[in-house]
């Protein structure tokens, strides 16, 4: 069902890699051969194909000269030719980490990353040594293509399914999840939207009795200016520092957050989450985007989200999505769901219904965490709190998610590490890979986990490292650096000069993407970005770093210097 593929170009050449079911097929300059192959195909995949593989196909297709094609994409050039037979699938489409490229993604994955060395631009033919070399660094992208897709199945499938389950054609299934939630509310967009997007409506429940007074005026500050013709996009921006609970909070057009900061500790801890917190202020303030010409099926698709999530049905996810996305839509200029008086709205809905909860808990717990959608406190009577969160949940018409905590360790609201009374440990920010990376991020996650087992588990932070490294988890200890907006990249290498005493060093530019490790060789040193003539050190690096660009199995680990790594973890402890 799925053919895997990626195309190279040259000034006098051009060459596709298809793969399916295991079979590899190589079509070189040969228009009919790549039409005869795309007329078997049912779905193309491709990573940014969207962007730039799939224009190439539609000009070669065309017959139009693919290098000419290739230098107009990359600098930018309108192109309008489209491939819209086969359908293709781009598996970085909506991925988490903005601009992954697929070198990245596969260092991430612990495989070999070596750059072809010969010049896109080189202005002649392939020799036949070249073409193959160029052949197999194609398949290699196209293994690692197939392997990334495999990893998202869970959200192709849910494109799918949301195509299928609300009867949309096909080809909608290219869209990205918002713009799915705008075809499935029959949005349409909206003229004028500009012209009330900073009027805040608080509900007439938010009474002055309630609330910090100091907190509604900020909100209907927001709106009073925006009235008398101040920038909506410098109002947005701002932000209200303010002490509730004995912790500072921020307020804007945003999410809630406060924290305490490098805060630890163990007992009785509780996590209060509002369930499906923005999409029921949409709903129950009437909220939804303007746009959306059946604003009662989102209601519809709420309420069959909850039947199907209390009967553990897994479709309930797909409903999910699109209550989501359709909240996020209502503040992209490019969805027909666009509405920014709505999100704003939305948002501060979300923080006032939060500070209530948080004022009405106030004398019964300590706050620890706020965070959007939900609070974390330390209490003593669970069955009050419990009670008190019935009351609100009922005044509000919300509901809630409560889970126990045992432990918990903070250095900020962005990154914390808690673990339930189950057992189970979740983790954000410098915590989140604890239990190793992934294709999107593998970097330094040795830092993550022996935060999580001295926090959590209370184990010796070199005990962590020098076992994940016995135990041959190199990964862990690995820093993907790229070039990214610089020119290239640098590895600093000392040697000696004929003069005694006299050790000098040069810089040896290096491949875009690298895979480093901190090594206790001192004959080489650390690993720059370049731009021009300055060089900027890679920060989290080593003075002196080994680039390791081959397969991770292959690595002599006894070159790794775990010291360095205990001293970065050790700064990170509070």
């Amino acid at each position: 069902m799925f053919t895997i593929y990626d195309i190279e170009v040259f000034p006098h050449e051009w060459l596709v890699v298809f793969e399916q079911d295991g079979q590899i097929t190589r079509v070189h300059n040969d228009r009919d051969a790549l039409m005869r192959h795309l007329s078997g195909v049912r779905i193309l995949v491709g990573y940014n194909n969207y962007n730039y593989d799939d224009k190439i196909i539609a000009a070669i297709l065309k017959d139009l000269d693919p290098y000419e094609t290739s230098q107009k994409i990359i600098s930018g050039k309108p192109f309008s030719l489209r491939l819209n037979n086969p359908l293709t699938l781009d598996v970085m489409q909506e991925i988490n980490k903005q601009g992954l490229s697929l070198k990245e993604a596969q260092a991430n994955m612990g495989q070999s990353i070596f750059e072809t060395p010969i010049a896109f631009d080189l202005d002649r033919p392939l020799t036949t040594q070249e073409l193959e070399r160029v052949f197999r660094y194609c398949e290699n992208d196209v293994l690692a293509t197939k392997e990334i897709f495999e990893k998202r199945e869970s959200y192709f499938a849910s494109k799918f399914e949301l195509v299928k389950e609300f009867k949309l054609p096909l080809s909608e299934v290219k869209k990205t999840r918002a713009q799915l939630s705008a075809s499935i509310l029959k949005a349409k967009k909206k003229p004028k939207v500009e012209e009330d997007r900073l009027t805040i409506s608080l509900d007439e429940r938010f009474f002055k009795n309630s609330l910090p007074q100091t907190v509604l005026d900020f909100f209907q500050s927001l709106n009073d200016r925006f009235t008398a013709g101040a920038d909506p996009e410098d109002l947005e921006k701002e932000k209200l520092t303010y002490t509730l609970c004995g912790v500072e909070h921020q307020y804007g057009l945003g999410g809630l957050h406060g924290a305490r900061e490098n805060y630890q500790g163990k007992g009785q801890y509780m996590q209060i989450d509002i369930s499906s917190f923005y999409p029921t202020l949409m709903i129950n303030h009437h909220l939804i985007s303007r746009a959306a010409t059946q604003p009662e099926l989102y209601k519809r698709i709420y309420n069959q989200r909850l039947q199907l999530k209390q009967a553990n049905d897994p479709k309930q996810e797909i409903y999910k999505l699109v209550l989501n996305s359709t909240f996020g839509a209502s503040k992209s200029k490019w969805n027909p769901l666009y509405d920014p008086r709505q999100f704003n709205n939305i948002t501060a809905y979300g923080q006032l219904v939060l500070t209530n909860l948080i004022v009405l808990l106030e004398a019964y717990v300590e706050l620890v965490q706020s965070n959007t959608d939900g609070i974390i406190v330390q209490y003593e009577n669970e069955e009050l709190i419990r009670g008190l969160c019935e009351g609100f949940s009922e005044y509000y018409q919300v509901s809630f998610d409560i889970d126990l905590i045992d432990r918990i360790a903070q250095r900020d609201v962005n990154n914390y590490v808690v673990r339930y009374q189950n057992g189970k440990i979740k983790a954000k920010g410098r915590f989140a890979y604890f239990e190793g990376g992934n294709y999107e991020r593998n970097s330094l996650t040795i830092i993550d986990k022996a935060l999580v087992d001295y926090y959590m588990k209370g184990i010796r932070m070199n005990k962590t490292v020098v076992d994940c490294w016995k135990k041959g988890e190199l990964e862990r200890f690995q820093l993907v650096a790229k070039a990214g907006k610089f020119d290239g990249m640098a590895h600093e290498v000392f040697y000696q000069t004929l003069l005694e005493d006299n050790r000098v060093s040069e810089f040896k530019p290096i491949q875009k993407v690298n895979r480093v490790f901190a090594t206790k060789d001192r004959e080489v040193g650390g690993v720059y970005r370049t731009k021009k003539d300055k060089y900027s050190k890679v920060p989290y690096t080593s003075d002196h770093c080994l680039v390791w660009n081959k397969e991770l199995s292959k690595l002599d680990k006894r070159k790794i210097d775990l010291n360095w790594y205990i001293r970065e973890i050790e700064k990170h402890v509070f």
